[in-house]
């Protein structure tokens, strides 16, 4: 009996092992799949098939940064655009909120230590980019006097809804037709001449002004020391400036603009003067960028088309006065297209002058005034509105100067200056909602 019983309990054990043994094994083969799965599924190394397609153009060092910073789903829609041949240059944008330009100067780490450079994040349907003409704060000239006696700030001289316009701008930019400075004396022979007091500079922060444009005949009007003063001032309250400098490589120099994923160049140059006084600067002199002759503003145009998205090039040109053109701003205005320029924006005319589409881009060509003397004429801003898909659009904003004074219009009044300025267009009509399109009859 004894025995027997002994023998059921080794049997039992047996028995139990046995069905623990086969619980585990089916256990470990149940669980362990998904993990033998794991194992088997290799990483797809998208840079590599990159470099393999024929079509492939692109560094494999900047591959492997687009890859560490952006998502897997970016190297995949890429490695297919590129084999389907579906690929373009717009695919950067809608992948990654950054153009193919700005990703590559991320990739090189272009913006360390650059003061000279508005960077701007954010996936906006699309930015605002406001221009207006000529600008004066000089003391000794019409504006600031009634600046000072009206004793109301920046709205002494503009009206609530026009600050309110430049201020909600992304960027705005105007023409600063005089010297910052308590120095110097008046350039001999020239007969009108313009200084500020430096501490004006802080008008164009209530104003909205975030670039001033310096390639004009009125920024060396006392001399070296009066705009080295310029310079300066402008430096040291963060505005940054175009056209000028205290050599040539400055006066050239682009400023660049990163918006909503495109980058930007902005350049500015002068051929406003019948009798030459203001000076050219020259590889270790200071002066404005001229461009009475194209050559070296083509090449510069050249040069930052291949920087940048898009090109902006603002001209200081036309006939003082007159709404008709000469036919030099028309001849070369486009010549600044053809050369790669997406807009050219122009001022010096004092008044307004009319506008044209030149293989879809827009030439401004003179927005006269804006905040100048005590005239009335008419006056705007214009405003380039670029999409997230890189398309753009134009519109003018329209005012009136008088008595010192810039307002903007409604109603009637705007209407009829839309009218006007359609009719000394070439091909540019001026809808009522103050969109600026290409006129096709």
């Amino acid at each position: 009996m004894r025995k027997r019983r002994k023998l059921k309990t080794y049997v039992k054990i047996i028995l139990s092992l046995f069905i623990v043994l086969v619980i585990s094994l089916i256990l470990l083969l149940v669980f362990s799949k998904p993990k033998e799965k794991e194992k088997n599924v290799e990483k797809i190394n998208y840079v590599e098939l990159i470099i393999k397609l024929e079509n492939n153009m692109l560094d494999e060092k900047f591959l492997y940064w687009l890859e560490n910073n952006y998502k897997e789903k970016v190297m995949e829609s890429l490695y297919t655009n590129l084999k389907d041949g579906t690929y373009d240059n717009s695919f950067w944008h809608k992948e990654t909120g950054n153009s193919y330009i700005v990703l590559q100067d991320l990739y090189l780490n272009m913006y360390e230590n650059r003061n000279d450079l508005k960077y701007v994040e954010g996936n906006k349907e699309s930015v605002s980019i406001g221009f207006a003409g000529d600008v004066s704060l000089a003391d000794n000239w019409a504006i600031m006097p009634k600046y000072v006696s009206r004793n109301k700030g920046v709205y002494g001289i503009l009206s609530e809804d026009m600050v309110s316009y430049m201020t909600n701008l992304d960027f705005m930019n105007v023409n600063s037709e005089f010297a910052f400075s308590n120095r110097g004396k008046k350039m001999a022979g020239k007969q009108y001449t313009f200084r500020a007091n430096p501490s004006n500079v802080s008008i164009y922060n209530d104003m909205g002004v975030d670039m001033v444009a310096l390639a004009n005949n009125h920024v060396y009007d006392y001399g070296q020391d009066a705009f080295y003063d310029t310079l300066t001032t402008l430096k040291n309250n963060n505005l940054p400036y175009i056209g000028a400098g205290v050599n040539k490589e400055e006066a050239e120099k682009a400023y660049y603009l990163v918006i909503n994923g495109y980058k930007i160049s902005f350049l500015n140059a002068t051929r406003a003067e019948k009798y030459i006084m203001t000076p050219e600067a020259k590889e270790s002199s200071p002066g404005v960028f001229r461009c009475y002759d194209t050559t070296r503003l083509v090449e510069r145009i050249k040069e930052e088309k291949l920087k940048s998205d898009y090109v902006v090039v603002i001209v200081h040109w036309g006939k003082e006065t007159y709404h008709t053109l000469e036919q030099v701003q028309v001849d070369t205005g486009k010549v600044y297209i053809d050369s790669g320029a997406d807009l050219v924006v122009g001022h010096h005319a004092h008044v307004l002058q009319g506008m044209e589409f030149y293989n879809g881009k827009l030439i401004a060509y003179n927005l006269g005034n804006f905040i100048f003397n005590s005239l009335t004429v008419d006056t705007g801003i214009l405003k380039w509105e670029l999409a997230d898909d890189g398309t753009s659009k134009y519109y003018f904003y329209p005012g009136l100067q008088s008595d010192c004074y810039t307002k903007g219009i409604i109603g009637q009044d705007a209407i009829n200056l839309y009218s006007k300025m359609t009719s000394w267009s070439i091909n540019a009509n001026f809808l009522e909602d103050g969109q600026i399109v290409e006129r096709t009859n």
